[in-house]
C-alpha cells in the first residue's frame, strides 16, 4: 500500500499530465483505492484491479466502496481491457512484488491511448544510499523487508522479490512504446542527501562518459545508452527515497 507521500507524489503528477481532470486512469492493483479515490474526487474516471479478494494489503475497504475494482486480475497475465482504452496506467509500489516486470510494463503500453501515460512508483535501489550499502554488503537498502527463509512460497508476492532494475526498466518500457519523460523525487531525506551530495559531479561526469560496450556499430542501441545515462545521473534517482517515474507512449 503506498504510503501518503506517496501518493501525494502520484496525484500531483497526474494533476500536471495534459487533459486533466478529462482522464480515464487504471490504477493496477490499486490496494485501498486511495489514489483512485482522489483522482476521482478531482474529476477522473477511474478503474482499478486486485490481484485477490483477500489481498494482505488491504485492510480498510470502505475506498473501494467508491471505486469500480476488477478482482482476479494476475499482472504476469494479458489485462482484461481492450486496447488505447485508458490515458493513464498507474502502477504504485506493485512492480517490486512482481516475478517479472515485461509483461505488465508491455500490456501498459498496449491499454495506454497514444499520448497517454504510465506513471510508476518503487523504493529505489538506485539512490546513492543503497549504492554504497550494496558496493560494501551485496544488498540493497530496502524499505520493506526482502524475501524470507521464514516465508511460504505462496506469500512471496507480498515482499520486494524483483526490486526494480532501472536500465533494465528503461528498455522494458522503450520495448512497449513508452519512454521515460520525467523523474520525480516522492520523499528526500535533507541529511543523506547533503552527506551524499559530494559525489554527484563525479556520478554526472562517469555517466556522461561511459557506454556499454555495443558490437553492432551506431544506431538505435547507441541513442538508447545516451538516453538511459542522462537519467541515471538525475538527482531524482539519486537522492529520492522512492522514485517515480513518468512515461509517455508514443503518438506514432
Amino acid at each position: 500500500m503506498p504510503q501518503s507521500f506517496v501518493v501525494d507524489a502520484v496525484v500531483a503528477a497526474v494533476k500536471e499530465l495534459p487533459d486533466f481532470p478529462r482522464l480515464r486512469v487504471l490504477d493496477l492493483s490499486c490496494g485501498e483505492a486511495e489514489i483512485l479515490n482522489r483522482l476521482k474526487a478531482l474529476g477522473c474516471e477511474v478503474q482499478g484491479t486486485h490481484y485477490r479478494a483477500d489481498d494482505y494489503i488491504v485492510e480498510d475497504r470502505k475506498g473501494l466502496a467508491n471505486v469500480p475494482v476488477v478482482s482476479g486480475v494476475d499482472l504476469h497475465k494479458p489485462l482484461p481491457f481492450e486496447d488505447a482504452s485508458f490515458q493513464v496506467v498507474i502502477l504504485s509500489e506493485v512492480l517490486e512484488h512482481l516475478e517479472w516486470h515485461g509483461t505488465v510494463i508491455r500490456e501498459a503500453g498496449r491499454v495506454l491511448k497514444p499520448g497517454g501515460h504510465l506513471l510508476f512508483t518503487t523504493p529505489n535501489i538506485f539512490r546513492l544510499h543503497s549504492r554504497l550499502q550494496f558496493f560494501f554488503t551485496g544488498k540493497h537498502k530496502l524499505i520493506r523487508r526482502r524475501l524470507g527463509w521464514d516465508m511460504k512460497y505462496d506469500e512471496r508476492y507480498a515482499y520486494h522479490i524483483t526490486p526494480v532494475d532501472f536500465p533494465l526498466a528503461h528498455a522494458l518500457l522503450n520495448q512497449a512504446g513508452l519512454r521515460v519523460r520525467e523523474l520525480r523525487s516522492t520523499r528526500v531525506k535533507p541529511i543523506k542527501t547533503a552527506l551524499l551530495g559530494i559525489f554527484y559531479p563525479l556520478i554526472w561526469l562517469s555517466c556522461r562518459l561511459t557506454l556499454d560496450r555495443n558490437l553492432n556499430g551506431t544506431g538505435p542501441f547507441l541513442d538508447g545508452e545516451k538516453d538511459l545515462n542522462r537519467w541515471l545521473s538525475h538527482p531524482a534517482l539519486l537522492f529520492s527515497e522512492q522514485l517515480l517515474v513518468v512515461a509517455q507512449k508514443t503518438k506514432s
